[in-house]
């Protein structure tokens, strides 16, 4: 095509992504239908384009230039799918309405490569089962809060045998027998984000989750024995599946081979043990791990280190987490995120210890928060020793104080984000100083002054500061108040500005 020939071919694409809408547009005389019946798709600037048989009807030609089923035909289907690739799911949907042609291009399995379904409302189970049994081809799909996971499951199973990345957030939890499934009919998945729905274990799917009670099914009925056929995993998330006991994450070590990220935050039983026996075995190659705490000693944190590659390390409810712990975790020289909540057993001491003598110079995130015996000693070997953060998050810790924190802003060039919520000591002392900041939150920080937040805002525009109460602070009172109180400011115009606008 020629480049006059590719714009008009566009605009009465447009007018027909329109129609598909119900919506009408004005064709007069444009010369776009005359145009396109000379198109010649092979042909180059150079060549004479040769005519479109379809669109040799003589006195219809207009007409059937812009006919829908006539108008489909004006090029190969393969050149159609390449087209229609570049749109969303909710734009071919829009073009399916056109016409039975654009229907049946539509539904061409090779343009629906990824699905995302939320909610019970976007379908009927039926309907949803239809499209995905037609997406043979999918390679991505992420399902939200709907209550037929099951169908939909055993759809894909049947159906979508190149699935490589499974999102099932906040629905039912899968059973044993759904799990069972999948692993039959989609093993070649890569990633399974199970977060908010979990599995049941082989106990004739009865069982049903507590809150935080222990599963007492028999390990060989444990559901993580299955995730082992899924030879390609990588990426596991569990998150608040409480089905998980000890000997499952042992399974997990055991039979998940190449697993690089697991999420199995909000399980808060886990044994000691189980934790060693899966560093023992997955620690050189897991990269990114989420782990609730609660259960945990540092029996197990003191073997961190062994976790040579670990990138991203979140520990939620870290009230167990002592010396020994601290100081393995601090050897992770390759550490870019790191969350230790709620280390309330830590001391001043130790925070200076792991972080001067340890190996956390790559840190890019750190949240300390309700850490609460951490005070300035420790933020400024933080400071000194971790020079790249980006973001650092210092909720409730109540010991802190300015000084600490001036040193922060001063050594920590690449800072943007600070969360200084419940930070009861501060004063603001070191606010001068926070040029390069992009988001700064001071919720429940009672001493330090809204006027000198506002003076912050009205010199950085692009800087967001959250007050006390959680609300955004503004550059102060608007302008047009601060007009009526002022009535001598006056404002100057041009001649010409006025008779232009006179």
């Amino acid at each position: 095509m020629t480049a006059k020939e590719t714009q008009l071919f566009k605009q009465t694409f447009e007018n027909l992504f329109l129609k598909g809408r119900g919506v009408s547009r004005d064709t007069e005389d444009s010369g776009i239908a005359e145009d396109l019946s000379t198109i010649d798709i092979d042909s180059d600037d150079t060549g004479e384009p040769e005519v479109c048989p379809v669109h040799k009807t003589g006195k219809n030609e207009d007409q059937n230039a812009q006919d829908p089923d006539i108008f489909i035909y004006s090029l190969p289907q393969e050149i159609w799918l390449k087209i229609l690739q570049q749109l969303k799911s909710s734009e071919l949907c829009v073009i399916g309405l056109v016409s039975k042609g654009f229907l049946n291009l539509t539904r061409d399995p090779s343009l629906w490569p990824e699905l995302c379904l939320v909610g019970d409302a976007i379908g009927e189970t039926s309907s949803v089962v239809n499209l995905i049994s037609r997406c043979s081809h999918l390679s991505e799909i992420s399902i939200t809060s709907r209550d037929d996971i099951s169908d939909l499951i055993l759809a894909l199973s049947n159906s979508c045998h190149q699935l490589k990345h499974l999102e099932v957030k906040y629905c039912q939890p899968l059973t044993y027998t759904d799990l069972s499934d999948l692993s039959t009919g989609c093993s070649k998945l890569e990633t399974i984000n199970l977060e908010g729905t979990g599995c049941l274990n082989g106990d004739g799917d009865t069982h049903e989750m507590e809150g935080s009670n222990k599963c007492y099914c028999g390990d060989s009925l444990s559901f993580s024995i299955l995730f082992g056929e899924f030879k390609h995993l990588t990426h596991l998330n569990l998150f608040l599946c409480r089905n998980l006991h000890s000997k499952g994450l042992e399974f997990l070590a055991e039979y998940c081979d190449h697993l690089e990220r697991l999420n199995i935050d909000e399980i808060n039983y886990l044994s000691d043990e189980s934790v060693n026996r899966f560093i023992e075995l997955r620690g050189k190659k897991i990269k990114k791990l989420w782990i609730d705490g609660e259960s945990l000693s540092d029996e197990s944190f003191g073997n961190f280190e062994k976790m040579t590659n670990l990138e991203l390390l979140s520990v939620s409810f870290a009230d167990s987490l002592g010396a020994l712990g601290l100081a393995s975790i601090s050897k992770l020289a390759k550490l870019e995120w790191l969350k230790l909540r709620r280390g309330e057993d830590l001391e001043p001491v130790d925070f200076v210890t792991a972080f001067s003598f340890g190996k956390l110079e790559k840190l890019i995130h750190l949240d300390l928060s309700q850490c609460s015996k951490i005070d300035d000693t420790g933020i400024i070997a933080v400071a000194k020793h971790c020079p790249r953060l980006v973001t650092l998050s210092l909720e409730w810790c109540c010991e802190i104080t300015d000084v600490g924190l001036a040193c922060i802003v001063s050594e920590c060039k690449y800072l943007l984000n600070l969360n200084l919520c419940g930070g009861f000591g501060l004063l603001g002392n070191f606010l001068p100083s926070i040029n390069q900041l992009q988001l700064l939150d001071l919720e429940q920080c009672p001493d330090v002054q809204l006027a000198v937040l506002e003076d912050l805002v009205r010199q950085n525009m692009d800087l967001v500061i959250k007050d006390y109460y959680g609300e955004e602070v503004t550059p102060g009172r608007k302008f047009s108040e601060i007009l009526l109180d002022h009535p001598e400011i006056s404002f100057i115009s041009y001649d010409h500005e006025y008779e232009e606008y006179s």
